[in-house]
């Protein structure tokens, strides 16, 4: 059985990574939760392993977390998963508005990404609408806008 070696842990180094959101979430109060996608790419050729770092997410204005989010390595030119999807449990706070986990995301090549996605649900009452004040923080690396669109509860 063959072993993965990892480049050895740069702390900081998640400042080589470009991290966007992946489309925009859009759910309707009421309806079936929606996924909050975004993913993760290096911005060198050279490994990049930052270790485990936090990434904390703020809902857009709207929408409230479920706790439950997954992973998984791609391809960066046929976005083809290249292992098997991995889950687990965030820490909620704020009635549900933040979630954090910490994860490495470690990177061996500037050709593989990794593609996360956060399951959120519309809350009661919501007003419809496009919102864009959510956030995305990945350790020390620049903050990311997170967009949200509530539908009228009869669009989901």
């Amino acid at each position: 059985m063959a072993t993965q070696t990892h480049a050895p842990v740069q702390p900081g180094s998640e400042n080589k990574l470009y991290i966007l959101q992946q489309g925009i979430v859009e759910d309707a109060p009421g309806g079936v939760p929606a996924h909050l996608s975004f993913g993760v790419l290096s911005t060198v050729p050279d490994p990049v392993n930052p270790g485990d770092i936090t990434f904390t997410l703020k809902a857009p204005t709207g929408f409230v977390f479920t706790g439950w989010l997954s992973w998984a390595y791609h391809d960066v030119n046929t976005l083809q998963a290249k292992g098997n999807m991995q889950t687990t449990q965030g820490t909620l706070g704020n009635q549900g508005r933040t979630l954090s986990f910490t994860h490495n995301p470690y990177l061996s090549t500037n050709q593989e990404c990794i593609g996360y996605a956060a399951q959120v649900t519309a809350t009661d009452g919501a007003t419809p609408g496009r919102y864009t004040d959510g956030e995305l923080r990945v350790g020390a690396a620049n903050p990311v806008k997170l967009k949200g669109r509530v539908l009228d509860p009869d669009e989901d």
